[in-house]
């Protein structure tokens, strides 16, 4: 398994979720600094029964960064 955590946009904004590689370090200006780390789009599944959730990021198929 690779270390990362979910990157939230805000501001009056709609977009997919984003899993970023690394520890989150602080920015100044922009509250993380995301400079060199991978960026992979969220995929989502829901169970329809009993709601379990099941989230990934692959690095096929998707917005890699």
């Amino acid at each position: 398994m690779q270390e990362g955590f979910l990157l939230e946009h805000t501001r009056n904004s709609r977009s997919v979720s984003e899993w970023v590689e690394g520890k989150p370090e602080s920015s100044f200006w922009r509250g993380l600094s995301l400079s060199g780390r991978m960026r992979l789009r969220m995929t989502g599944f829901r169970c329809p029964r009993c709601g379990l959730l099941e989230m990934y990021a692959p690095a096929t198929g998707t917005d890699a960064r």
